[in-house]
């Protein structure tokens, strides 16, 4: 293999020795410190050899009686080289290429930014571009973890941040920082309602008067824990608190889907025509060129064309014609993704369900199913109120 490649840069030449006794080219090349390779006999007066170009040129200027020396083939960088002399671009386009190449793929050409919104993103590119990681910029100058502490200190909704330089791309990953949940003053005065409609399953009252206990219905919007204190003493004026509390409500939640029994399928016939028309906007006025279809079912796929600073549209339009028929539904398999869909509806609302059925009916053509499901579900919510006296 090195071999095959060192001949290859070197050249190698395939020379025939023809005449009585060929054999004799090999003694001379041998006393002359050639090295000869491949050796074969073509007939009892021809034998083929290749030798490298330093070589091929001493045997050329000897002279050996009755023999006669003539290049068969050539292969190798001299060889092409003196081929494409007059070629020099040619020869060096391949070199220009790869030296191309790597001068730039030391360069950032992408960067991608994920993770966050839109907006924190835009602050990121506007930070990391100052700091050498933009399209253009060196892959040797840009500095991860100076990159990561400069953004999170000028970012204030910048959580986490890491830069990783693949190839020529940028991949900036970024998380948002947690904001801090806005909560009314302790001290204002504040009622807790009910967020949803059910019985109270658990209530822990921490401030304020409680208006319900455990095991009473209640409806969404009530107030269930005042922070209102009056007392039976007119004297005695009224007080206000921020009332808070832990509430768990248990309720029903219910949805009713519908699953056919049959549903139509269509299958392209692999007929198709397709209808030209011209448009004038401006006149409202439209030509179409043959658009008798004669497909009893079809799908249509229509393109339009709009010429740049001329009210005129070109459309094409192809109809596939497609056989419809009905096929059996698989309500096992529907019925199940209803339920998860449902399911997970419920605990995006962060409800806890306890338990869960279903009621199904059917007629004719579809299955009526109604899932019913017990959740638990935390329900108070702190509004501020109003003090009495207050001015506006």
């Amino acid at each position: 293999m090195f071999g095959g490649i060192i001949n290859c840069i070197k050249g190698s030449f395939t020379l025939k020795s023809e005449g009585r006794f060929p054999e004799r080219v090999l003694n001379i090349a041998s006393t002359s410190g050639i090295y000869i390779y491949n050796v074969k006999r073509e007939s009892p007066t021809a034998l083929i050899f290749c030798v490298s170009k330093k070589g091929c040129d001493k045997l050329l200027n000897c002279t050996i009686e009755g023999l006669e020396l003539s290049v068969v083939d050539g292969y190798g960088m001299p060889i092409f080289m003196h081929k494409y002399k007059k070629r020099v671009l040619l020869i060096l386009l391949p070199f220009i290429f790869a030296a191309t190449t790597i001068v730039l793929s030391l360069f950032i050409w992408r960067v991608e930014i994920s993770g966050g919104n839109k907006e924190l993103q835009r602050e990121v590119e506007a930070v990391i571009s100052q700091n050498g990681v933009r399209i253009g910029a060196l892959k040797h100058k840009a500095d991860q973890y100076d990159i990561k502490r400069k953004a999170i200190l000028k970012i204030d909704d910048l959580s986490w941040l890491w830069v990783d330089i693949k190839g020529t791309t940028a991949y900036v990953k970024i998380k948002e920082r947690t904001k801090k949940p806005t909560m009314n003053e302790i001290h204002e005065p504040a009622d807790v309602i009910a967020l949803h409609s059910g019985v109270i399953e658990k209530m822990q009252v921490y401030c304020g008067q409680p208006l319900f206990s455990e095991g009473m219905t209640v409806e969404k919007g009530q107030i269930l824990v005042t922070g209102v204190l009056r007392s039976e003493n007119e004297n005695i004026p009224i007080y206000y608190h921020h009332a808070c509390a832990d509430i768990t409500l248990r309720l029903t939640e219910k949805k009713t889907v519908v699953i056919p029994k049959k549903t139509l399928k269509k299958i392209p016939t692999g007929e198709k025509k397709s209808v030209f028309s011209v448009k004038f906007k401006k006149n409202n006025i439209k030509f179409s060129l043959n658009s008798g279809i004669s497909y009893s079912e079809y799908d249509k796929i229509e393109k339009t064309v709009k010429l740049p600073f001329l009210p005129v549209h070109f459309s094409r339009i192809e109809y596939h014609e497609v056989k419809v028929f009905e096929e059996a539904t698989d309500t096992a398999l529907i019925l199940n993704e209803r339920r998860q869909s449902f399911m997970k509806k419920l605990t995006k609302k962060d409800m806890r369900i306890e338990s869960m059925s279903e009621n199904v009916t059917e007629d004719e053509n579809s299955l009526f199913v109604t899932f019913s499901a017990e959740c638990l579900v935390r329900t108070d919510k702190e509004i501020p109120i109003r003090v009495i006296g207050e001015s506006n």
